[in-house]
């Protein structure tokens, strides 16, 4: 999709110098083709950053200018998906992953893991007749 986009913006550009050089109006088509330029550039700047890797200890993220961090199975807390992807807290940070760039087996380790990190719940308590709640408090059956 960025690669569709790019290529919208050097034809948009391209078309738009090719008009304003054949007016000579060359400073222009310069200002087009360095704006046409740069929208490419951003556009294009975030292809191929982001390098997923997981072993035993977890998983590790490396974006291209920063350096690696490491986000153990033992501290991820929880899984959100929505319309951008997956959203992953843990401890010590969160970090998105958008749903094509996703790993089918990562995301079943990573279920796996938040599943065993969760404290057991709670079972609901059960009342017998006459009880309420934790109190322990019995009603009095006998009619007044």
């Amino acid at each position: 999709m960025k690669k569709i986009k790019a290529l919208m913006y050097a034809m948009l550009g391209i078309m738009m110098s090719v008009s304003t050089f054949r007016q000579g109006s060359y400073w222009m088509t310069a200002g087009i083709a360095f704006f046409a330029a740069c929208a490419i550039a951003v556009t294009l700047n975030s292809i191929g950053r982001l390098e997923i890797t997981w072993d035993e200890l977890g998983v590790t993220l490396k974006k291209s200018p920063k350096p690696r961090q490491l986000l153990l199975w033992s501290e991820m807390q929880k899984l959100k998906v929505d319309h951008l992807g997956y959203h992953i807290k843990t401890k010590q940070a969160n970090f998105r992953i958008s749903q094509e760039r996703m790993p089918k087996e990562l995301l079943q380790l990573i279920r796996r893991h938040i599943r065993k990190n969760q404290p057991p719940q709670a079972s609901p308590l059960t009342l017998k007749r006459g009880q309420v709640g934790l109190v322990g408090v019995q009603r009095s059956t006998k009619s007044r």
